[in-house]
């Protein structure tokens, strides 16, 4: 199968006072790569350099590389998993809060839920049940994003009208090489979604 089925980003807007971000209230939501220790510093630029309003969830492989509490300092509420959502903070919550999902990174199993619409942990039910904008941001080894599969469920969540951020080559840890594709510098994923939700707010009008 030709792995070219992925489009290249478009091409990257400034966001800057007299272009803002076209969005203010994002949900990040998390999922279980290496990349997600990158987090904390990606809120950071959200919140401080753009003046974003952030709340975060995580799978529970993500909350095992960084604890949920963690995120208090950085957002001004605890990251939620599973475990902690309650009747009063659900997906339905999150989701109606939120004017853009960022699933920042997306592994290769959470994208094969958000293209089956399985809504199996807090995180794929809320990509699942938003009426915001989705915009996924990959993270997995080189072979593992060129399989098949995983370009079959790209092209399909693409279709769906998600978003997807073309991954990079980036360093494997368990190789110590270029193998992996991961996530972007976190200027770049945001520059990307703002363009992609120009574009898709100007195809709606």
């Amino acid at each position: 199968m030709d792995t070219r089925t992925v489009t290249e980003a478009p091409q990257r807007p400034v966001v800057s006072a007299d272009d803002p971000f076209p969005a203010r209230r994002i949900l990040v939501a998390a999922c279980g790569s290496a990349d997600v220790l990158t987090l904390p510093q990606s809120i950071m630029v959200m919140r401080h350099a753009l003046g974003l309003d952030v709340r975060v969830v995580l799978t529970p492989a993500a909350a095992r590389f960084v604890p949920a509490a963690s995120f208090a300092l950085l957002t001004g509420r605890p990251a939620l998993t599973d475990e902690e959502a309650t009747s009063e903070v659900t997906h339905l919550t999150l989701t109606g809060w939120a004017d853009l999902v960022l699933v920042m990174p997306a592994t290769a199993n959470t994208l094969a839920k958000a293209a089956l619409g399985i809504a199996d942990t807090l995180v794929a039910t809320c990509v699942l049940a938003a009426a915001a904008p989705v915009v996924l941001v990959p993270s997995m080894n080189a072979a593992m994003w060129q399989r098949p599969a995983v370009q079959r469920n790209v092209a399909r969540l693409r279709a769906d009208g998600y978003g997807v951020v073309p991954p990079v080559p980036v360093l494997a840890l368990s190789t110590g090489t270029l193998a992996g594709r991961g996530m972007p510098p976190v200027e770049t994923v945001l520059e990307w979604t703002a363009a992609h939700l120009r574009a898709e707010g100007a195809g709606r009008g």
